[in-house]
C-alpha cells in the first residue's frame, strides 16, 4: 500500500486549484462530507492500493518530524543508537474533540448497457481505483440476509474455521423459535441433539424488576412459552434474523443461564468456548447499547454515498462515488471500534471464541470468521484482516498484547475478570499446551511480570495517576495483573520493534523455583536489594480549577531514592496507590510499603519507607525491576507493589542472589 502524507491540508487545496485532477477528486469529497475543511488546522493521509478504493483520512491538528541525536535518544527513550546515526520520530498532535474523518473514493460498477463511449475513453484515468458495492439504507433488507447467508456458506465450504462440517450439539439450554410460527417460542433443554444455532453477543444494559430474563422464578414459564411481543426489541430482531436465515435455535446468555443461580453460572461459564465456537453464527449487536435497541433499522445517513461526476475537456464525465468509511483506517487490526459493544470484557471473549460473527454496526454489516473478514460494500472477492483469528497463531508477544487490550475493557463485576477470559485460556491451553496460572502462563511467567498500571506514567515528572484500583476482595496473587482492577500495559516486556530492537531486548535474570498454583505463592531466586521509596504530594491543579468534588485533590509522585550517586530520585510506577505501614505481624515488627486497601482513604502527607527491589531482567543500559512490600496476609511473604523499567543495572552489582516468596 502506498501512502501520501500532506502535512498542511491547504496544500492539497492549492494543488487542486492548479489543475490536479486527483487532488480535485479528494477536495470535492472532503468538501461534501466536511465543508470548510481547507480552512481548519489539519493534515491529510491518502492511501493507495491497486484494485481498492482510494482511502483519505482527514485529521485535525498538526504533525511534525523531529530528529534526535545519539545522546538525546538515550535520554528520552533509553535507546542507544550507533555512532553517526539519528533517530527520527513523528509527533502527531490531534484535536481529541474533533475525530478524524475517513473517506473512500471508488469506481461505479457499470453493466455493458450502462457503459458509454466516454466511459471507455476516460477509464484509463481511474482504472487503478477499485470498485465498491452499494451499502443498503436499511439493515433489514433482504439483500442483507443474502450477504450473511453467502458468507456463512462460503466459510463452511471453503475454510477450516472451528468444528468440522457436522452439525453441532446444542447447548444445555436454547431458545426454540420454531420457524415462522410467531407464537411458538420457548426455552428448551435438549439432550444430545444436533442442529444449527445462533449465539447472541450484546450489551445487557441495566437490570431492573422489569428486565426480561430467566431466573429460578421464571424458568418454568420460559420453558412453557415466550410470547414474541413480550420480548425486548433486540431479542425480537434476533428471532426475526434466525427465521430469515432458516435457523431454529438461539442461545442468549440472559435467557439460557439461570440468573442469580451461582451454581448454574459456574457450570455454564467454562462452556463459553464450546457455545460460541460451535454456533453456526454469532450475531454481535454492535448498533444496540442494550436489549431495548433494535438492530434491523435504517443506517446512519452520514454513511450514504455521493456521486462524483467530473467533466473532462468536453469528452465526457468520470463516474465515481465517495462515502464516509464505515470503519476507520487501521482500527480493524486492533479489533475495531463498533461502539459500546467494543468496550465490554465478556464480549471481547465471545468474539475471540466465535467461529463466525456478523456485526450489525450503525453503518454496515461486517462478517468475520477465523479466516478473514468482509464488510458490506466491499467489492466481490475483497477481504480483510480477521481479528478473531489470532488465537490460532498465538505467541507470547501477542498474548501480552491481548491482555493489555482485555484489561482496558469494562466489566460490571471485577470478580468476573478472570472468569471472563477463562474459555479463551482453555482454548489456547488445548492448542498450544501452555499451562494457565492466574491470567498468565507458567511457561512465560517471568516475561509476564513486567505489567504496569497503564496510567501510572501519565505525569510529566513522575507517574502521578494510577488508573488501576484495588479489588474489593483478594481474587488473585499480587504478582498477577488480575490482582488490580483497571487497564495494564506490558510495553516494557513486549520486544521493541525497529532498527534498534537488539538494543531494547531483555535478558531475564529471575528463576522460578516453585509454584503453588492454588494459593498463588511463587518462590523466586534473583538479585535483591533494599531501597527507600518516597511519595511526594502536590495539589491537583485541574481538581482545584474545576472546584471538583470527585477524584483526588492530590497528585502522588512515587520515586526510588539512593540509586544515583548525585541523589537524584528515579520514578517508580506503583500498581495502585501505596502507603507506608509499620506494626507487628505474628510477633515480628515490620516497616514496609503496602498497597492502600480497598475503601481506605489515600495518605495526605508525604512519606518515605523501605521496600525490596527485585531484578527481573536486564537490557544494555536499563533494567526491569519489581518492588515488593511485606505481606500483611501471610507472615514472611512479600507482595508486589509496583515496577520500574529504566533503573541502571549496576545498582545490583553488590547484591546477593536470594530466594524470596511472593504471594
Amino acid at each position: 500500500m502506498g501512502r501520501i502524507e500532506i502535512e498542511k491540508s491547504e496544500e492539497l487545496f492549492e494543488s487542486a486549484k492548479r489543475g490536479c485532477l486527483y487532488c480535485k477528486m479528494v477536495c470535492i469529497a472532503l468538501s461534501t462530507i466536511h465543508p470548510g475543511w481547507e480552512s481548519e488546522q489539519s493534515f491529510i493521509r491518502i492511501f493507495l492500493a491497486l484494485g481498492l478504493p482510494v482511502f483519505v483520512q482527514l485529521s485535525f491538528g498538526v504533525i511534525s518530524t523531529i530528529t534526535h541525536e545519539k545522546e538525546e535518544a538515550m535520554d528520552l527513550f533509553g535507546i542507544e543508537i550507533p555512532e553517526g546515526q539519528q533517530l527520527t520520530t513523528t509527533i502527531q498532535q490531534s484535536n481529541s474533540s474533533n475525530p478524524a474523518i475517513d473517506v473512500e473514493i471508488h469506481r461505479v460498477r457499470l453493466s455493458l448497457d450502462e457503459t458509454t463511449v466516454a466511459d471507455l475513453v476516460l477509464s484509463p484515468l481511474v482504472e487503478n481505483i477499485g470498485i465498491a458495492e452499494t451499502i443498503l439504507p436499511h439493515a433489514g433488507e433482504e439483500e442483507c440476509f443474502d450477504f450473511i447467508k453467502e458468507n456463512v456458506a462460503n466459510c463452511i465450504k471453503e475454510h477450516k474455521c472451528g468444528r468440522d462440517r457436522h452439525l453441532p450439539l446444542l447447548p444445555d439450554r436454547v431458545i426454540w423459535v420454531e420457524a415462522d410460527i410467531a407464537s411458538r417460542i420457548r426455552l428448551v433443554e435438549p439432550r444430545n441433539i444436533r442442529a444449527e444455532y445462533i449465539a447472541l453477543s450484546y450489551c445487557w444494559g441495566s437490570v431492573n424488576l422489569d428486565t426480561y430474563l430467566t431466573d429460578a422464578s421464571t424458568l418454568n414459564e420460559r420453558k412453557a412459552s415466550m410470547q414474541y411481543n413480550d420480548l425486548p426489541p433486540l431479542i425480537q430482531d434476533i428471532v426475526d434474523c434466525a427465521r430469515k436465515l432458516g435457523i431454529e435455535y438461539i442461545w442468549i446468555d440472559r435467557l439460557c443461564i439461570i440468573q442469580g443461580d451461582v451454581q448454574d453460572f459456574k457450570y455454564q461459564a467454562p462452556k463459553m468456548g464450546e457455545i460460541y465456537g460451535n454456533a453456526t453464527l454469532t450475531i454481535a449487536a454492535a448498533s444496540a447499547s442494550s436489549e431495548n435497541d433494535r438492530i434491523l433499522v435504517k443506517r446512519d445517513i452520514k454513511y450514504c454515498a455521493y456521486m462524483l461526476n467530473m467533466e473532462i475537456n468536453g469528452i465526457g464525465s468520470l463516474k465515481l462515488r465517495f462515502r464516509r468509511r464505515t470503519h476507520p483506517l487501521f482500527e480493524e487490526y486492533m479489533g475495531g471500534n463498533y461502539g459500546k459493544i467494543s468496550t465490554r470484557a465478556w464480549i471481547w471473549q465471545e468474539r475471540l471464541l466465535s467461529t463466525r460473527t456478523i456485526f450489525y454496526t450503525a453503518s454496515a454489516l461486517k462478517f468475520e470468521c477465523r479466516h478473514h473478514s468482509v464488510w458490506e460494500g466491499f467489492s466481490q472477492g475483497v477481504t480483510s484482516h480477521s481479528w478473531s483469528a489470532q488465537l490460532d497463531n498465538i505467541s507470547h508477544r501477542s498474548w501480552l498484547a491481548l491482555v493489555d487490550e482485555y484489561t482496558s475493557k469494562d466489566i460490571s463485576r471485577p470478580s468476573d475478570r478472570l472468569p471472563a477470559m477463562e474459555a479463551v485460556m482453555k482454548r489456547i491451553q488445548k492448542s498450544k499446551g501452555w499451562s494457565p496460572l492466574w491470567g498468565m502462563w507458567t511457561n512465560m511467567l517471568v516475561e509476564s511480570l513486567g505489567w504496569q498500571s497503564k496510567e501510572s506514567r501519565s505525569g510529566l515528572r513522575f507517574g502521578r495517576k494510577q488508573e488501576c484500583r484495588m479489588n474489593p476482595e483478594h481474587w488473585a496473587p499480587t504478582w498477577s495483573w488480575a490482582s488490580v482492577d483497571g487497564p495494564v500495559s506490558h510495553i516494557n516486556t513486549i520486544p521493541f520493534e525497529g532498527s534498534y530492537s537488539e538494543l531494547g531486548s531483555i535478558v531475564f535474570d529471575l528463576d522460578v523455583l516453585g509454584i503453588n498454583d492454588v494459593s498463588g505463592l511463587i518462590t523466586f531466586a534473583g538479585q535483591l536489594i533494599s531501597v527507600e521509596l518516597s511519595c511526594d504530594m502536590e495539589l491537583n491543579e485541574q481538581h482545584e480549577e474545576n472546584n471538583s468534588t470527585e477524584g483526588n485533590k492530590l497528585e502522588y509522585n512515587y520515586a526510588v531514592l539512593g540509586v544515583y550517586k548525585d541523589g537524584q530520585p528515579y520514578a517508580m510506577q506503583p500498581d495502585v496507590p501505596l502507603k507506608p505501614w509499620s506494626g507487628s505481624v505474628n510477633g515480628r515488627h515490620i516497616s514496609s510499603v503496602i498497597r492502600v486497601p480497598y475503601g481506605e482513604p489515600l495518605p495526605e502527607k508525604s512519606w518515605t519507607a523501605p521496600c525490596l527491589c527485585l531484578l527481573v531482567g536486564r537490557m544494555k543500559l536499563r533494567s526491569l525491576v519489581l518492588f515488593l512490600g511485606s505481606s500483611l496476609r501471610e507472615s514472611g511473604r512479600w507482595e508486589r507493589i509496583g515496577m520500574a523499567d529504566g533503573l541502571p543495572p549496576d545498582i545490583f552489582k553488590n547484591s546477593r542472589r536470594l530466594n524470596i516468596n511472593v504471594v
